[in-house]
Order: structure tokens, then sequence, then C-alpha cells
């Protein structure tokens, strides 16, 4: 390929809808319906057709009705959860944690445990932070993730770049790999120009008048809102059920060690796409990631002082990464002292796009955010099978829609025209990775948070990606959205 084609290099996305299981319909829109019309059947045979008519009724209702603008049975059961506990905040009973080890925590994280231990990395022994997440029964590590260069590339050198990412990713999709979910999660916020005040304070001192350094001045206060820093971090899980247990070792250490081979093995590749991978962090630095992530208005500032917490103080350091109080609302959840609100990527890119589409997302505006991208490999052969069963589907579901004299949408007909390009690149080898994205947006005041959300809404749609609130799943979008492992499969949003 010549350097002018790869110059004009587009990538498409491919429609992301579930696979329908009614006349369209995916399985969750589709069950009450089906449940419905049992319902009238089983009342027909024992002649009480009139007990039986609230249920297709029902079905319908709760299939196709919409709740502030969200369909009901999207959130039927997370909007009932919240309706219970909605006037009971959470707060920690403790602030030493409990007595026996268990962690005090949240609802939306509880299961999770951070484990500090001493690992052999690279040339050296250090310590390392390990997720034990027991609700998913997986383990977890996190390490910092940089990359140069990609915004001021050519768009010939994006595309290379892009591709070996690519290949450094692709043998995580091979069989019987121990990495069940990679999560990229790219945070942003702003953090003024105090560093540039305190420097000239030391050399020009506070009283030294003159124009240059009125001009200084002012040149920092028009750029303080535009100063943003930008932290990467991949977090990288093992699910225990697909690591055997080794000689004289647990499980959980079989999976440990299995999660620090894959580590060291995709931070080499890394490195040779171009990439600085740092060490995984260890229960201190991913402690104060936690915290700052959570509650970065407050925090910060205590950042700043390096003031000691209390736990920390009495040596209970473990027990300090978790928040002192949440609550939870239908769009939005507050923990301690900051407002966070999540959405997932309901559709990304229709149409074609270069290599640097997600630029105004990542770089276009001022509010604390996080970008969380989850990606779970898929091996080559159940793959195949999936994209085979996909198309099946749809062919039967467009022949249904024949027989019954409904006619094909465009975006059908582009669904099965996706499906078999997936089952074309995967007959050629390509690896396959689902994927689902999340969006949260952080800020100090209900009010702030209002206007942080709507700029990163009109960013997004900047780059053809429509984000939709997370109603009712808001803790479970703040959890997503922190570097602990617990994340979501494909379609567990929409």
């Amino acid at each position: 390929m010549s350097t002018n084609e790869r110059s004009s290099m587009l990538y498409r996305f491919g429609d992301a809808a579930p696979v329908g299981l009614l006349l369209g319909m995916p399985a969750r829109q589709a069950a009450p319906v089906v449940i419905g019309i049992l319902w009238l059947t089983l009342a027909l045979m024992a002649q009480q057709p009139l007990v039986g008519l609230p249920g297709p009724l029902a079905g319908v209702a709760l299939a196709f009705g919409r709740f502030r603008g969200v369909p009901l049975f999207e959130i039927a059961g997370p909007g009932l959860r919240l309706g219970l506990r909605r006037r009971r905040p959470w707060t920690r009973t403790s602030l030493l944690g409990s007595s026996d080890g268990e962690q005090d925590l949240p609802q939306a994280m509880a299961g999770l445990e951070l484990l500090d231990m001493a690992a052999h990395w690279l040339a050296a022994e250090q310590r390392v932070a390990v997720v034990r997440d027991r609700r998913l029964d997986s383990v977890s590590l996190v390490m910092p993730v940089e990359g140069e260069g990609f915004p001021v590339a050519s768009l010939a050198e994006q595309d290379a770049i892009l591709e070996a990412w690519g290949s450094a990713l692709a043998p995580l999709a091979r069989a019987k790999c121990a990495l069940s979910r990679l999560t990229w999660q790219e945070w942003s916020r702003p953090v003024g120009v105090e560093g540039h005040r305190d420097y000239l304070q030391t050399v020009a001192g506070s009283d030294t008048p003159g124009a240059a350094r009125d001009d200084y001045e002012q040149l920092l206060h028009s750029q303080e809102p535009f100063t943003i820093a930008h932290e990467v971090l991949m977090t990288l899980t093992v699910d225990l059920r697909r690591v055997r247990a080794r000689r004289s070792k647990s499980q959980v250490t079989s999976a440990i060690d299995a999660l620090l081979d894959e580590t060291r093995m995709l931070s080499t590749r890394l490195e040779a796409a171009g990439m600085r991978v740092g060490a995984p962090l260890d229960a201190r630095a991913l402690s104060d990631a936690i915290r700052l992530r959570s509650d970065p208005h407050r925090s910060a500032t205590a950042h700043r002082g390096r003031r000691r917490s209390l736990a920390v103080s009495a040596g209970r350091t473990l027990s300090s990464w978790g928040p002192m109080a949440v609550e939870s609302s239908w769009i939005q959840v507050r923990v301690d002292g900051s407002f966070h609100r999540s959405y997932y990527v309901a559709r990304w890119p229709m149409l074609p796009v270069p290599a640097d589409w997600m630029g105004p997302l990542l770089t276009g505006d001022t509010a604390t955010r996080t970008v969380t991208i989850v990606l779970e490999p898929v091996p080559l052969a159940k793959a195949s099978m999936e994209a085979n069963r996909h198309l099946t589907s749809i062919e039967a579901d467009h022949e249904q829609k024949a027989r019954h004299g409904f006619r094909l949408t465009a975006r059908e007909r582009r669904r099965r025209n996706d499906v078999e390009s997936r089952e074309r690149e995967l007959a050629e080898g390509h690896p396959e990775f689902r994927f689902v994205g999340i969006v949260t947006v952080t800020a100090g005041t209900e009010d702030a948070l209002d206007d942080a959300a709507a700029d990163v809404e009109q960013s997004a749609a900047q780059s053809l990606i429509e984000l939709r609130p997370l109603a009712a799943r808001q803790e479970d979008g703040w959890v997503a959205s922190l570097p602990l492992g617990r994340s979501v499969r494909q379609g567990a949003w929409s």
C-alpha cells in the first residue's frame, strides 16, 4: 500500500445492536412479551380470560414503554433496586475498617479486596497491588501507560502507530489465554497554573514590577482553565476459572502468577510499539489513584499537602482506599464531596473515521472526566461460531419479517453486511475484541456537573459518539471508572 493510500485510511465500526430474538427485538425486550403471551395462554386454558388479559398488556408496556426517555426493559430492575435504598445513603461505619479484615465498602464495590504483595517484576523485587474481586472471581493489577507523538503525527504515521498497538494486543485473543479483560482509562482534569506562578515567584519575586510580569500574569490567567493533566492507567484482569491451580499453590496464587506473566509479555510488546509502560502500581499508589478519582476536588488539596489519614497513621493503609459516603440518585452519584455522572456509549461512529477520531472527546473540554474502554479478547474459534450464529439469527429474522409483510430497514441491511464482513475478517485470521465504552464526568457541585456533562456530550458528538446516561445505575458507572478491574461485558449497559 502506498503512502497516499495509507494517508486516507478510514476505519469502520460495526453495528453494535444486540441480536434480535423476536422481530428484531433483543432478548431482554422480547422476554416480557413472550411471558405475557404465556400468561394469557395459561389463563385461557384455565378458562379465566380476564385474569390472563393483563399479561400481554403489561408485557407490551414493559417492552416498548419508556420512563424519563429510557426504555423500561433496560431500567426496570436497576430502578427498583435504587428506589428501595434511595433514602438510605451508604456511609462507612469505621475509619479503621473492621477487625476481621473485611473491607467496609458500598454495595457497588462489595467483594473487592486490595492485596499488597511482593512480586518479582523484571529485574527487581517490588510491591504490587492486586485487586481481588470475589464477586467476579478474578484478580487485577494496574499499570501506567503513556504514548508519544500520536496527535502531531501525520495520517500515515498515525495508521502505523495504530497497527503497532493492534499487533501488541492481538496475542491476547489466543485460545486458553488467562487474561479475560483489559481496561484502558484516560483520566483528565484541570490542574491550573499554580506551578507556573510558583516559578514566577521564585525567579522574579513578589515585589518585582514590570510590564513583562504583568503580561505573564495575564497569559497565565487566560490559560488557567485550559491547563489539563492527562493520566492513562491500564487494568489487566485474569479470570480464576481460566487458570489451572499449580501444585503447592492455591487457585488465587496461580491466577496472580498468570496475571504477572501476561502483564510482562504485554508490557514488552507495548514498549516495542513505542509506548512507555510503568511498573504495576503498589497499594499506596493505587489507593491514591482511587481516592483522587473518586473525590478529586477534596483529595487534590490533601494530596498536595501530603496529609496522613487516620487509617494510614494507625497502620491500616489498605482500609483507607474506599469512600466515606456514597449517595445514589437516578442521574448521578455523590461520592464524598464530588458528584459523578456516567454515560455508556450507545452508538459508535456510523461513518468511516480517521485514526484520530476520538480527539474531540479526549481533548475538547475542560471538565474532569474519565473515558473507560473495556476490551474483552475473544478466541478465534469462539468468535467464528458467534459470527455464524449472529448471521443465522439475522437471516431468520429477515425471513420472518418478509413472511409477515414487514420491510427491511437500511440499518438492518447494513447490520447484515457488517456481520458478513466480520465473518470474512475472522476467516482471514484477524483477532476479535468485544468492547464497551463508559464516560464519567466529575464535578464539585450539581450545577457544575450539569455544565461539565453538557460540554462532554458535545465533545462526544464531535467524535460521532452517542452517549446515554446510565439511568439508575450511576453507582455502578462510577465504580467502572475506577482502576479496579470491575467493569462490564459488551451490551451490559444497553
